[in-house]
């Protein structure tokens, strides 16, 4: 059987999955890699094996953590023994799915082998059941796409990519449209389109340049569907949820808000919920907000959406707040044994001062309660 130039095994990717891609490729021309290896045992970049059970093409609807990461300030290393608690908590919480490697996770300072350890963590704490987006932003094409192997080997059903922004003048809509085109078609698994002008140099995708990823033939496979699969829209515009939801079925493209605290609004415009570092702290709240509003009981869910809005508004600093307030709370609730030594913000950046501290388990009193009721 003649080897197709063009697929070749990468670093992570079994002989198994390998083989069976050659002959599927053989057999039925180029498919969507995610379609046929979600069932197949996978070997991750560490060599453990990893079950993934299939998912739907485009990410489920609901509300989605971008889980946070614990580490050993001692030795700057992380904590897996923690992480897994935490993930296997977050599964049980009434989420749509996890997100590993976002911005939360600090996915930016972790190495290479790191990022794998956490998906595959993940994996083998949810199961093989529970949805999860591995973040895969790098500062180039390769690098994007090596990451994307090591997630899709680790156990990952979903690509969030930020656009290459390092270069930040030099990177146009044309850059940013060619960078998607090539992950999208080279991708071993489903992409979710990630705008955050905040990390990105102030690169700001409209929905103009959106929809055009998402439309752009060579993201399309062979069985007909484009590989990019969503958004999340960390910039915070409901006009661009809305222009998207508009422009796309549901079932074929994804609207995530970048935030919890306009989550009704995103859902009234048609998204399909968000993806939430408030989660990290209060997934039951957020969860039931979104299953509150989709049952039709509109005013309940606007009465505890604003409850909770106010609470999120501690920690809209950053990251470094956010841990602290998981440590005061989701991680006490998934049974994690000193977690406040463990989260805080990974080398060289610093914790929040006791101030801050105080603020936010003073604004976050009445949700903690809410979330400790359901």
């Amino acid at each position: 059987m003649a080897v197709c130039p063009s697929f070749r095994p990468e670093r992570g990717i079994s002989y198994k999955r390998y083989i069976l891609g050659l002959l599927l490729r053989r057999t039925t021309g180029l498919v969507q890699i995610s379609d046929i290896y979600s069932t197949i045992s996978t070997t991750s970049a560490m060599g453990s094996h990893t079950t993934v059970s299939p998912q739907p093409h485009v990410p489920s609807s609901g509300v989605w953590c971008p889980a946070v990461t614990f580490f050993h300030h001692d030795t700057d290393s992380l904590d897996l023994a923690s992480q897994s608690k935490y993930f296997a908590y977050l599964s049980k919480t009434g989420l749509a799915g996890l997100v590993i490697l976002g911005t939360n996770s600090e996915a930016f300072l972790l190495t290479r082998e790191e990022r794998s350890q956490l998906i595959s963590t993940a994996r083998a704490a949810v199961g093989p059941d529970f949805p999860l987006m591995a973040g895969v932003g790098a500062h180039s094409t390769k690098q994007t796409l090596e990451l994307a192997q090591d997630a899709a080997a680790a156990g990952a059903n979903y690509l969030l990519v930020l656009p290459p922004a390092y270069f930040g003048k030099a990177t146009n809509m044309n850059v940013v449209k060619r960078f998607f085109s090539e992950v999208a078609a080279k991708s071993p698994l489903p992409v979710v389109v990630y705008n955050f002008p905040g990390v990105c140099n102030g690169v700001d995708m409209d929905s103009e340049t959106i929809a055009a990823i998402a439309r752009d033939p060579a993201s399309t496979h062979a069985n007909g569907r484009s590989n990019v699969v969503g958004v999340k829209l960390t910039c915070g515009s409901v006009g661009k949820i809305t222009r998207l939801a508009a422009s796309f079925a549901p079932e074929d493209f994804a609207t995530f808000g970048g935030q919890s605290d306009f989550l009704i609004g995103g859902l009234a415009a048609g998204s399909a919920g968000c993806i939430a570092a408030f989660a990290n702290v209060f997934p039951k709240v957020t969860a039931r907000i979104y299953a509150l509003y989709q049952k039709g009981q509109i005013e309940e869910a606007m009465e505890l959406q604003r409850k909770a809005a106010l609470a999120e508004s501690a920690i809209k600093s950053g990251i470094a707040s956010t841990k602290h307030a998981v440590a005061c709370y989701s991680a006490q609730l998934a049974g994690i044994q000193g977690a406040a030594g463990n989260l805080a913000p990974r080398h060289p950046y610093e914790e929040v001062g006791e101030g801050a501290k105080i603020v936010i388990r003073q604004v976050m009193a009445e949700v903690a309660e809410i979330e400790k009721s359901l």
